[in-house]
């Protein structure tokens, strides 16, 4: 959900198979079918706690606490659950409503991961966010993104870096480039956990963990 988000339901785009004739899966049993992972039952949040359960046991059984350790965090659809906003739209986007969204500083967390979050807290293990949001225009004393991860209870985190408004990278370009700044500042990037696998793309990942999100992809 950042700059230049392309809205698209992953169960309507992939057509494994299907000739030119075929009329594609029609967008609203797709959207049917997204609503319903997330809310009809508790399939979704039991994805997202299959994957922090992995990351922990990945934690317990790697971490050495002679490096400098860091966890990186996205927000929208890792740490944050915009879901409010995003059927609010019908699973479209604006900009300048997404910007209102955020300066709301209305998102939920997403339990498991903040759960995940101090786990990683009492390890010792410094966390950064690395978003492709941008700091907001209006507020400028206590952004809104930095108010409603502490709200929520993402408290005493290490840093958070926000995407550059006139920056001409692509999301997962600005993403990897934070990531070799901290290493280059002496950090060790030790576990990645994102909703997209662009939050993964480039140099110095680490060991990454992608929760799930049927909702939109980004770049």
């Amino acid at each position: 959900m950042r700059n230049k988000i392309v809205i698209l339901l992953l169960s309507s785009i992939i057509f494994i198979g299907c000739s030119a004739s075929k009329e594609p899966r029609n967008l609203y049993y797709a959207k049917l079918e997204v609503r319903q992972y997330f809310h009809d039952s508790t399939k979704y949040l039991q994805d997202v706690r299959k994957v922090i359960n992995e990351a922990k046991k990945y934690v317990e059984k790697n971490l050495d606490p002679s490096k400098n350790n860091v966890a990186i965090f996205d927000i929208d659809e890792t740490s944050l659950n915009n879901l409010e906003y995003i059927e609010a739209f019908d699973y479209g986007f604006t900009m300048e409503s997404w910007e209102a969204w955020v300066d709301s500083a209305k998102a939920k967390a997403i339990e498991p991961v903040l759960e995940f979050y101090h786990f990683l807290k009492q390890k010792g293990i410094k966390i950064f966010f690395i978003t492709g949001r941008y700091e907001s225009i209006r507020f400028k004393d206590l952004d809104p993104t930095i108010k409603n991860l502490i709200e929520v209870g993402y408290r005493d985190f290490d840093g958070i870096f926000f995407k550059p408004r006139n920056s001409k990278m692509k999301t997962s370009e600005f993403k990897s480039s934070i990531r070799r700044k901290l290493t280059e500042e002496g950090y060790y990037i030790f576990i990645n956990i994102g909703d997209q696998f662009s939050d993964f793309e480039g140099e110095f990942p680490g060991k990454t963990f992608k929760l799930p999100n049927p909702a939109y992809l980004t770049f």
